[in-house]
């Protein structure tokens, strides 16, 4: 659905292919280290998740055109991430990171197989980038966006060495 799996799958093998300690350390003070990333994506999914939900129930329809998600990956365009979606420190192992998005996850699958694809694309909500996104579209952005941060998992390690 949505490539969503595809693309966790390469998160959950790079993950799995790490120690705690590789996973936990970090270039320097600003920038976040891999179980950080893991995180971000685990509140990011949790976030998301959280706005169809809530747009369903509450929101009004609009049509908005489909925005290139795929350039998401693209990572010469630096984002910030809003305050409430940046790690905390939660995750102390890889362990922790894959137990985190595997909930995550989890509540994604039941949210979207239990909703029509016409409702999902008939409700918006903003993006900060990419402006006004169907929920179909928000909910394909996941994969691109974990994607996106896999590189910097894989730059993070780099660093490191």
């Amino acid at each position: 659905m949505y490539g969503l799996e595809e693309k966790r799958q390469q998160v959950l093998d790079y993950l799995n292919s790490l120690s705690d300690e590789q996973a936990s350390q970090k270039p320097d003070e600003n920038t976040w280290s891999v179980l950080e990333i893991a995180e971000h994506l685990y509140l990011m999914e949790g976030f998301i998740i959280q706005k169809i939900d809530k747009t369903i129930r509450g929101g009004e329809r609009v049509e908005t055109t489909k925005k290139p998600i795929h350039h998401t990956p693209d990572r010469s365009h630096k984002v910030d991430a809003p305050e409430g979606l940046k790690p905390k420190g939660d995750f102390k192992t890889v362990q922790d990171a894959l137990e985190g998005l595997k909930r995550s996850r989890e509540a994604t699958l039941f949210l979207l197989h239990n909703k029509e694809e016409e409702t999902l694309q008939s409700y918006s909500f903003p993006h900060p980038v990419f402006g006004e996104m169907s929920l179909e579209q928000w909910a394909e952005f996941i994969g691109w966006h974990e994607l996106r941060h896999l590189d910097q998992m894989k730059e993070t390690v780099e660093k490191n060495k």
